[in-house]
Parts: structure tokens; C-alpha cells; sequence
């Protein structure tokens, strides 16, 4: 044997010699050898031991810990300031009013490092909600607390980590890598951890009682129902066109490896759709959720991930503004649906206002418009309410979006709505248990009210879009209908206000089979498609004749529906000329311009008032539109104005509207036949 060679025992009964040019093949096997008396077991592919990765149903499969102490300790404020009330303090209502004063009042401002960690958290204390009432009976038949008395000022932590450790059926957790370790929840997770078996086996016992195969069971049929359409939701995120454009977003998809498919192909996988109603939105599979999140698009502020009830109301104010207009956006929260408006009017110089941040304020809202490039957007500190209906500031608002804060019954996904929306947490606790506290409503319902009727009363508005993601009519088309009421009874407009069909582009299939369409109102049930909502739109023809034309006008050329320039006959065409080249208005061309708009407008109303009278005598002129006040200055006396047969001036147009002003000296009485003196010529068959 040489002296580089080496002698490599393999068991009992093999032996090997390894030369020194062969020792890249001794590496080889004593690989081999570990890999096959590790717990892992392998397939061989081509002649290489290829490991095989873990599933759910391998013995030794250890289930793996998403959340983090921070996670644990945040998710903890969250649970403890949403709970609900125990038995103890259903049945003693002194211990329940003692208990509402220590708990927290105001919710807890918690600080995220990212989205992902907002999102973990929300979640976590989210699922814990839900079982609640489960897991309090389940410490209480350990008699967790009188085991560990020390930790019952940490309630809300030991029920978000039992949460985690039934989830994982009760199996040590792993630190996270670079995780720092806290005390306290290290303290909970080792009092878990020595009674794990009591707990087990106490929530078997709750789950043979109830016949429940899973602990899901155990939940009622609409949260678990909510549960289940939020797991097949599909991901939504519509396109910020102030940093890119939709098909430089839909190539760079592709470049990803996703397809582009319709709305009736196959969804699954790596594809996508745009969506029919909304143009700038793409939806996704559900499982590419986290593809989506992780995307430098949504990262970079490109794309924005929300859900489409939220985006058919931008889509519907885009419908409804020109080139020049305003937008006023009511209770615009973190600004991410202010943030789409913007988008949607990258192409005009109008300006949004946006009333009613959420409670950590206008810092957070503006951080979010940075991030979009959204420079049009101007946040209000004050309420409003509190806006003055003929405020100078707000003369080019022409539509106003109201984004009522209603219960938010129709959420399919609160902790996705809560972490793109910037919504507030409170919702969690009523969709923890899949019911609405109908105490709250009769407030929420006035106060929708009082918003959509300030906004139906602003001087210069012609449209309200009205929002909610409810489901009861008590806050959606009652308030609509009361609201419309009340100001038309109040304003008496020459036109009302009244609810219109959406102006989004439904298909004649989508309205015959009521698909997210109920009479005049955009409605959608909650669905595996998208959360519910419902959106009205309210307008009201303008008043000024000459600002609608220039409205027209406007919205055609923002359209290209204009080729040439505008035409500048159409202001003639309201005044005609005199041979001497000077304007007539009632025969006075000194008059004021206030002057003559008022006489013109009442010129229009005259022939309705004019043919409804007598016919006129001839030795009697009526005046036409000419102010008696203004009538005895011209003259420079003051003796009373007889009625006699003068030559009155006439209002000139260049289409008059009747011709009895004109010619009343004309005019020929007409000689009435009495009925019985009339001749009746039959027809030739009678003759």
C-alpha cells in the first residue's frame, strides 16, 4: 500500500482504499454515510442522494414560529385593549365596570419596523380574538393562574402565545435568527411548556364535546366562514401612474414569469387579470400574496396593494371631474384612496382636499404621499363640518368624495384591510365574532348623515360620491335617500339632487343578473371575489348655462373627443349685435355686466310666463324684464310711470325665443264663433 493511501472502514463488513488522487471521492461517501443515518430521509436522483424536504405529515415535522417576541408583545397591547368581556363580567356587572376602568381607553400607539411585522401582529391578535372564549375556559380547568399567579398582569400575553403554541400543537419554538429575546414572554412560553399536556388534552376534550373535527369547529359558522373566503381572496393592487404606466407594470409581469390571462380563463398560479371595472387595477391568485408583497413595485410605491371595494369609488369621482376641477375627499384616513384619486388625475391641474386624517395624523398620511409622489394633495387639520358652504377655498370643487366610517360589516379580510387601508383596529373586535354591535349603528348612521348633507350643500358642488363597506341598508341607502331629501327641501333648486346609475362600465349581463349593480347603486355582497361595499353617486344638473357649456367643453377635450381649438362664436350667440355694432340688453348698452346676466336669465324665463297671460291689448306695452327702480333713474324724474302705448325696447337675440314682445301692435283680436253657430263640414260619404 502506498503511504498517501488511506483505509476508509464503511460498517462492519466494507472497506475501502483511498489514494490521495481520490480523495474528493471519500468526501463523497462520508457525505452519503451521514445523509442516510440522518432523521431526514433522501431519494436517489441520478446517482446523488437529493434530500427530501419536510411536509405536515412526516412524524418528526416541526411546524415553524412566524412570530417573534416583539410580535408576541405588540400583538399582546393589541389583544388587550380589543378583548371582549369575560363570563365573570357578564354575570357580575361589578366586576365588569371595575374592569372597563383599568382596561386601556385608547389604543395603544405601537411602532412597526415594516409592513410585515404590522401585519403579524394584527393577525396574531386577530386569531386570538376569535378564540377568546375558548381559551379562557381551557386556562381556567388547568388552573393556569393558580399555577403561575405571577403572570396574571400579563393575561393578554400568555393568551397570544398559547395562541401561537396551539397552532404549532404544542411543540418548543425555535428562535427567529437575530431575534432578541424578551423576559417576559420567555417566562409564559416556559409556564406553556410545562403544563402543554393538561392544556392538549383539555382542548381535545372541548373538541369531542362539540364533534368538532378541528379547532376551527369550534368557531361559529359566519366567522368561519368569514375565515375561509379571506384564504381564497384575491390579491388586488391598482397602478400609481404618477410613477409608471399600466402597461410598462403588466410587462414587467411578464418579464416575472407571470401570464396575462381574461376574466374567464383559468386563475391560478402565477397569472393575472385587469379588472373590468376598474382599468389601473391587476388582481392576482391568492397565492401569490406574498410574491406581490415582496415586489419592488409595491416597495418602490409603483403599485399599491387594495382591495377593489375600495377603488370603485375613485373610479366613479374620475367619471364625474374635468381638466380643471376639484376634488374634496371626507374622511380620507391614511390617504391611500386619496393617494388613487391623484393617480387617477395625473393628467389634470385640479387640486384634492382631504378632511378627516386618522388618529395618528397627518404625519403618517403624508409620509404615504411621499412615498406615492402625490404633490396635489393638500391635508385639512379642521373638521368638515366646520367648512364654511360658500368658502372661497373650495369655489372649483365640483365633486366631493364622502368615505363614510361605517361598521365595516362587509370586510371579507380585516387584517389586510387594517394594514393597506391604515384603517383603525377597533374593527377587529366585531369581526372576531362575526356580528356588528347594532348599539353603535344608530350613531354611525347620523353621523354618515350630517356628512353627505354638508357636502349636498356646498355652493359649488355637482356631484357626491357616497362610500361605505356595510352591508345594511340602514347606513347605505337610507342614508342616501334621507340626505337627498332633506337638502332639496331645504335649497329648493331649480334641479334637485338625485341618485344616478353608476357611470363605471358595467356590462348588460353584469346588470340583468344584478352583479355588483342593485338598481342605482354599485353593491357587492361579500364574496371569494372581493370584500362588500356599496357606492352611490349623486348629482345635479348646474344652474349657470354658461359654466356647463364650459364643463362640456372641458371634459370633451380631456377625453380627445376635440380635435380644434374652441370656438369663440358661442358667446355671441347669447347677445346679438346692433347695425351701429353696439350690444342691446333691454335697449340700454350702459348697463352693468351683473346687470345684464340677471335680465338674460329672466329673458329666458318670460315666453313660459308670457303665454300663460291674456291675450294683450293694443294701447298696453308690458314692460319686457325692465326694473322700474332702474327705469325711473334712466329718466331723471320721479313722477309715477304711466302705461301708455310708447315704444318700449324689445330683448334681442339671435334666435328669439317668441315673437309676441315684437309684434304686439300686430297682433288681431281674434273673433270667437259661439259653438252652435259653427259649420261642420263632414267628411264626403255624409254628404
Amino acid at each position: 500500500m502506498s503511504p498517501t493511501a488511506e483505509t476508509v472502514s464503511i460498517g462492519s463488513r466494507t472497506t475501502v482504499t483511498v489514494t490521495d488522487q481520490n480523495l474528493e471521492l471519500k468526501g463523497k461517501l462520508e457525505s452519503t454515510m451521514r445523509n442516510t443515518v440522518s432523521m431526514m430521509s433522501g431519494v436517489m436522483i441520478n446517482g446523488v442522494l437529493e434530500e427530501k424536504k419536510s411536509s405536515k405529515t412526516d412524524y418528526f415535522y416541526k411546524e415553524p414560529c412566524l412570530y417573534s417576541h416583539k410580535v408576541f408583545k405588540n400583538a399582546s397591547q393589541v389583544f388587550s385593549a380589543l378583548r371582549h368581556d369575560t363570563k365573570e363580567e357578564i354575570e357580575n356587572p361589578y366586576l365588569k365596570k371595575k374592569q372597563e376602568s383599568e382596561r386601556l381607553v385608547v389604543l395603544p400607539d405601537i411602532e412597526f419596523s415594516d409592513d410585515n411585522e404590522k401585519r403579524l401582529t394584527f393577525e396574531l391578535a386577530f386569531e386570538t380574538l376569535k378564540y377568546q372564549t375558548i381559551f379562557e375556559d381551557l386556562l381556567l380547568e388547568c388552573s393556569f393562574f393558580s399555577r403561575f399567579p405571577e403572570l396574571m398582569e400579563d393575561r393578554g400575553l400568555v393568551m397570544v402565545v398559547l395562541w401561537d403554541y396551539q397552532s404549532r400543537k404544542f411543540q418548543q419554538r425555535t428562535p427567529i435568527l437575530d431575534e432578541v429575546l424578551d423576559p417576559d414572554v420567555q417566562q409564559v412560553e416556559d409556564a406553556i411548556w410545562e403544563l402543554k399536556t393538561k392544556l392538549n388534552a383539555s382542548l381535545a376534550r372541548h373538541r369531542i364535546k362539540a364533534a368538532a373535527p378541528s379547532l376551527e369547529f369550534l368557531l361559529s359558522d359566519k366567522v368561519r366562514s368569514i375565515e375561509e373566503i379571506s384564504s381564497r381572496l384575491p390579491v388586488y393592487v391598482w397602478v400609481n401612474q404618477l410613477k409608471t404606466s399600466v402597461a410598462d407594470v403588466i410587462e414587467h409581469f411578464k418579464d416575472s414569469n407571470y401570464r396575462l390571462v381574461n376574466y374567464d380563463d383559468e386563475f391560478s398560479g402565477r397569472t393575472f387579470y385587469v379588472d373590468c371595472h376598474c382599468s389601473d387595477v391587476l388582481i392576482f391568485p391568492a397565492e401569490c400574496r406574498e410574491a406581490v408583497q415582496d415586489s419592488d413595485l409595491l416597495l418602490g410605491g409603483h403599485i399599491v396593494m387594495q382591495d377593489k371595494s375600495s377603488c370603485l369609488a375613485p373610479h366613479s369621482v374620475k367619471y364625474l371631474i374635468g381638466d380643471e376641477d376639484d376634488v374634496i375627499h371626507v374622511n380620507a384616513g391614511s390617504a391611500v384612496t386619496t393617494a388613487h384619486i391623484s393617480s387617477l388625475m395625473c393628467k389634470s391641474s385640479g387640486q384634492i382636499w382631504a378632511f378627516g386624517a386618522n388618529r395618528e395624523g397627518s404625519t403618517q398620511a403624508q409620509k404615504q404621499l411621499e412615498k406615492l409622489a402625490v404633490k396635489n394633495v393638500k391635508l385639512m387639520s379642521e373638521s368638515f363640518l366646520d367648512i364654511e358652504l360658500d368658502d372661497a377655498r373650495f369655489k372649483n370643487c365640483k365633486v366631493v368624495l364622502v368615505t363614510a366610517n361605517c361598521s365595516k360589516s362587509g370586510i371579507s379580510n380585516p387584517v389586510d384591510f387594517i394594514v393597506n387601508e391604515g384603517e383603525d383596529m377597533k374593527i377587529l373586535k366585531d369581526l372576531s365574532i362575526g356580528e356588528t354591535d347594532l348599539t353603535r349603528q344608530g350613531a354611525l348612521v347620523a353621523q354618515h348623515g350630517a356628512l353627505l348633507k354638508h357636502a349636498l350643500r356646498l355652493q359649488k358642488v355637482q356631484a357626491v360620491v357616497y362610500m361605505t363597506r356595510s352591508v345594511y341598508q340602514a347606513e347605505n341607502e337610507n342614508v342616501v335617500t334621507k340626505a337627498i331629501e332633506y337638502v332639496n327641501m331645504i335649497q329648493q333648486r331649480k334641479y334637485p339632487f338625485r341618485v344616478v346609475p353608476p357611470v363605471l362600465p358595467f356590462s348588460g349581463e353584469d346588470i340583468d343578473r344584478s352583479i355588483g349593480i342593485t338598481g342605482k347603486y354599485i353593491k357587492f355582497q361579500p364574496s371569494e371575489r372581493n370584500s362588500g361595499c356599496f357606492v352611490a353617486v349623486i348629482t345635479r344638473e348646474p344652474e349657470d348655462v354658461k359654466e356647463t357649456a364650459k364643463d362640456v367643453l372641458a371634459r370633451a377635450a380631456s377625453k380627445g373627443l376635440l380635435g380644434g381649438k374652441k370656438s369663440k362664436e358661442h358667446k355671441e350667440s347669447k347677445e346679438t349685435v346692433n347695425g351701429d355694432g353696439s350690444l342691446l340688453i333691454n335697449g340700454d348698452a350702459s348697463e352693468s355686466q351683473s346687470e345684464k346676466k340677471l335680465l338674460l336669465k329672466r329673458s329666458r324665463k318670460s315666453p313660459r310666463k308670457i303665454h300663460s297671460l291674456v291675450p294683450p291689448i293694443p294701447s298696453y306695452h308690458k314692460p319686457a324684464g325692465t326694473s322700474v327702480v332702474k327705469a325711473q333713474i334712466s329718466s331723471g324724474s320721479h313722477k309715477q310711470l304711466d302705461h301708455e302705448a310708447k315704444s318700449m325696447p324689445t330683448l334681442i337675440t339671435s334666435k328669439p325665443r317668441f315673437k309676441i314682445l315684437a309684434s304686439v301692435p300686430k297682433v288681431d283680436k281674434k273673433v270667437r264663433v259661439a259653438e252652435h253657430e259653427k259649420v261642420v263640414k263632414h267628411p264626403s260619404p255624409f254628404r
